[in-house]
């Protein structure tokens, strides 16, 4: 890739970029999965065409699915969603037939620093690397699977019962993801709010 005019970059070592002029072209490997995309169409196809000579590789079309990141197109525009992705964590945990939440914490929730009883340090983490993953589609949970990470070091009774207030929020909205819409822009808008001195721990932001 490198000797074909790309970068390879440096946050993501599996993600390689070439820019010519105003058009971009990626290409991200994973194991035996590639995923390519750009705005300069012959590039794609002679990417496409070199990866054939170099490699054994088969064009499946469009992107349709990618580690877990369901990928839908439409008129309306391109949509990603882990619903089988969640559907495999619920079962995983047992929450596949539990009863649905409205939303992904109880009203006016501060978690604190050792309330409860302590819990299994490695399955607590393990479940909410899980979620963390998710929220990749699910900006919904994003708040909630940040606050109950900061307890991962030392997890207790009432932060896994904050965890598992999250699957039950999934369980109700399994078919939640994101919806790129078509426009002729590259602004983002991003909304936020934060609880003045609101950790009970450190009186900080959360």
């Amino acid at each position: 890739m490198v000797s074909n005019g790309y970068k390879q970059s440096n946050d993501d070592h599996t993600l390689f970029v070439k820019k010519v002029g105003q058009h971009i072209t990626m290409l991200i490997v994973y194991v035996d999965d590639i995923v390519i995309t750009g705005s300069d169409t012959e590039e794609v196809k002679r990417l496409k065409k070199y990866l054939g000579t170099e490699f054994e590789v088969k064009d499946l079309g469009k992107l349709r699915c990618f580690l877990g990141i369901e990928v839908a197109h439409s008129a309306r525009g391109i949509s990603v969603s882990q619903r089988k992705y969640t559907l495999d964590l619920l079962n995983e945990t047992g929450m596949l037939g539990c009863k649905p939440a409205d939303t992904p914490l109880e009203p006016n929730t501060h978690l604190k620093r050792k309330e409860g009883d302590p819990v299994d340090k490695g399955s607590y983490q393990r479940l909410v690397g899980r979620l963390i993953y998710l929220s990749h589609t699910r900006p919904d949970i994003a708040f909630a699977v940040s606050l109950v990470s900061q307890y991962m070091h030392d997890p207790h009774s009432s932060h896994l019962e904050a965890t598992y207030r999250i699957l039950r929020y999934l369980k109700s909205s399994l078919g939640k993801g994101i919806l790129y819409f078509p426009h002729n822009h590259t602004l983002v808008e991003a909304y936020t709010n934060a609880d003045w001195a609101g950790c009970p721990d450190d009186r900080r932001y959360i």
